[in-house]
């Protein structure tokens, strides 16, 4: 409940900020949640990690983090929204039914969809994903067990959200953006922060002195910024190489670029020869009409 309270009087505050932009006000929102759920989530782990040094806690609790997470969260997702309309669908049928023969109408899908909680945003799902993301990369050294435990929670975790926004809540309106905005940022600066906290790990646990068993501490500390710098490397190099955009998807939007650049040619194209065969059309017919002006001119003299 507390937790709740907290989130509520985030977003209460960004309300009442004036922002010129809807999706300034939206980014500045995202940069709040993701502080709070940053600190909220793993601030314990961090603790355990890089002050008690107990990675055996930190594993364990990582685990036990990371499944009831997932759990409740599924289960919340699914069934509260669920039980929420099915309630108050019942209550509306008694409503309009015959109380004195506790008998109920059967409502339209309107009517049915209309009592459903809407759907507010793709906020929390978002913010769902990135914690989970931070579970699975910020402490993988300690726990690489934990991207399994996230595979499975998203495959059910698919079928999960198709159902809420199937009988769960309103259908949503669509909305088209050009991309997912300040969530991919991020997610980007959260891949970052592992790399760094990942190779801290490797050499707080001593396995750089395990490889290197003659290397003086310094050098064992010169060798985790190496490997950080290189991961950084490494991940700086593939992000360049892969596109944003796939080459097939692109392919398509010059394609249906050209089809709608051809259509507006051929379109001009049939108003320009309309506007000319009308142009003859009057012509001609100012032309016949002059002719038998003259011909009954004659016809009179």
């Amino acid at each position: 409940l507390s937790l709740r309270r907290v989130l509520k009087a985030v977003v209460s505050t960004q309300s009442t900020g004036n922002y010129q932009h809807q999706r300034t006000y939206e980014n500045w929102l995202v940069l709040k949640l993701i502080l709070f759920k940053f600190i909220n989530s793993f601030l314990a782990l961090f603790y355990i990690a890089f002050y008690l040094q107990d990675f055996d806690k930190l594993r364990d609790t990582l685990a036990a983090l990371l499944i009831t997470k997932q759990i409740v969260g599924n289960f919340g997702e699914v069934l509260g929204p669920s039980l929420m309309s099915v309630a108050k669908v019942y209550l509306l049928q008694r409503r309009h039914g015959n109380p004195k023969k506790e008998e109920s109408v059967k409502l339209s899908q309107v009517e049915t969809e209309s009592e459903k909680p809407a759907y507010e945003s793709s906020f929390d799902d978002y913010l769902e994903m990135f914690i989970q993301m931070g579970y699975v990369i910020l402490f993988s050294a300690a726990y690489p067990l934990a991207a399994v435990w996230a595979f499975l929670n998203n495959i059910i975790e698919i079928r999960g959200d198709a159902f809420k926004m199937v009988n769960g809540v309103q259908r949503p309106f669509m909305k088209r953006v050009e991309n997912i905005g300040f969530w991919a940022d991020a997610f980007e600066v959260l891949s970052v922060i592992s790399i760094i906290v990942n190779c801290s790990l490797i050499g707080i646990r001593g396995q750089v002195g395990r490889w290197f068993p003659d290397a003086t501490p310094g050098q064992q500390i010169l060798v985790v910024i190496f490997m950080e710098h290189l991961f950084l490397s490494i991940k700086y190099v593939i992000a360049r190489a892969i596109p944003d955009v796939p080459a097939w998807v692109e392919l398509e939007r010059e394609r249906e670029k050209y089809k709608r650049e051809q259509a507006l040619k051929g379109f001009a194209d049939l108003m320009r020869k309309t506007k000319i065969k009308g142009k003859l059309k009057k012509k001609s017919e100012d032309a016949i009409n002059n002719l038998k002006t003259k011909q009954s001119r004659y016809k009179i003299e």
